[in-house]
């Protein structure tokens, strides 16, 4: 199918980008003169009634999550609608760059933040998913590629396609059992093994940022997706002040903390693990008890399951976990 030029009211603009369930534009509102982002499912699936079924399904979640949510550091959105058969979102235009560019940009450019700037960003898309988890909204893709950041570095949270709605503070799992969804270099282990996912996932996700900001580097890093969900699973990372010897040792116990392999040594919120980061900046004393340096995973049974994936290692995942991968768990 071709670019369409117009849906319902929105005249389209030119593309913004594509992903593996929807493509997004530019648009423009002519009734209020403004510029907007438009989203449509993907055409690519349009040959496989049951894989469009899913992305519809998804699609409606997304609209749903975000229709939820209003909060200065989400993506608003402003319109959903069908023409002609495609389903489409109407959102905030946010004028910036993905998170994502930012950090490829630190790689290769020695580009880098201000630890102000960086602890900043981290409490404002920390401040997003506390509003978020509140309504009983878990997002499961919290990655670089998914905070837009404006021209003046603010936080926009996006991509609320694979979030779960479920009752506050519940952990949930998809009614079709064992799931992998999200991106496999940001997932938390519970979210590997294809078990029961709450509001920590997202907090272990965040912690992968922050590492970043802090260090310039991913804390768990591998030739290829399996072997960085590995070390999702049995490694802790390397301490943050290790590598960036200008940090205070509090943003160890910060970071270590929001990257416990198991969910209850996590932070209790969002917003306790925001309030935190904020005391190791200004150099106060931590509220929140100290990492455990032995914490590990708890197995499922014998041998937890591990989805082995040849693709890109930053494409979100939806799919069942994969059997023919078995990772025994012991203590390290």
């Amino acid at each position: 199918m071709n670019q369409p030029t117009q849906l319902g009211r929105y005249r389209i603009v030119r593309v913004l980008g594509r992903g593996a369930m929807g493509e997004v534009y530019e648009g423009l509102d002519p009734r209020l003169d403004r510029s907007v982002a438009i989203k449509v499912i993907s055409t690519a699936c349009d040959a496989d009634p049951e894989l469009h079924a899913s992305y519809s399904a998804r699609f409606i979640r997304e609209a749903q999550a975000v229709a939820r949510l209003n909060h200065p550091h989400i993506v608003g959105l402003y319109d959903f609608g069908e023409e002609d058969g495609v389903a489409y979102m109407v959102m905030e235009l946010v004028r910036g760059e993905e998170l994502a560019a930012y950090f490829d940009m630190t790689q290769d450019f020695h580009l880098e933040f201000t630890l102000e700037d960086a602890v900043r960003m981290t409490c404002e898309l920390l401040d997003a998913l506390g509003y978020a988890h509140r309504n009983g909204v878990i997002h499961r893709d919290i990655k670089p590629a998914n905070v837009m950041l404006s021209h003046d570095l603010s936080v926009k949270l996006t991509d609320f396609g694979v979030a779960h709605m479920a009752a506050l503070n519940a952990a949930v799992q998809d009614a079709d059992g064992a799931e992998m969804v999200g991106t496999p270099s940001f997932m938390a282990p519970e979210q590997i093994t294809g078990q029961a996912v709450g509001p920590q996932s997202d907090i272990f996700a965040v912690g992968i940022i922050l590492y970043q900001f802090l260090t310039n580097e991913r804390p768990f890093r591998g030739a290829g997706m399996f072997a960085v969900q590995q070390k999702i699973l049995h490694d802790h990372p390397v301490p943050p002040t290790l590598l960036n010897p200008l940090l205070g040792p509090a943003f160890d116990r910060v970071v270590l903390r929001a990257l416990a392999k198991r969910p209850e040594h996590r932070y209790p919120s969002a917003e306790a693990f925001r309030d935190d980061l904020r005391r190791a900046l200004d150099g106060d004393t931590l509220a929140s008890s100290p990492w455990r340096p032995l914490d590990t995973v708890t197995p499922r049974s014998p041998a937890d399951i591990v989805r082995h994936v040849q693709e890109d290692d930053d494409a979100t995942r939806i799919g069942d976990v994969d059997a023919t991968r078995l990772a025994p768990m012991t203590r390290p």
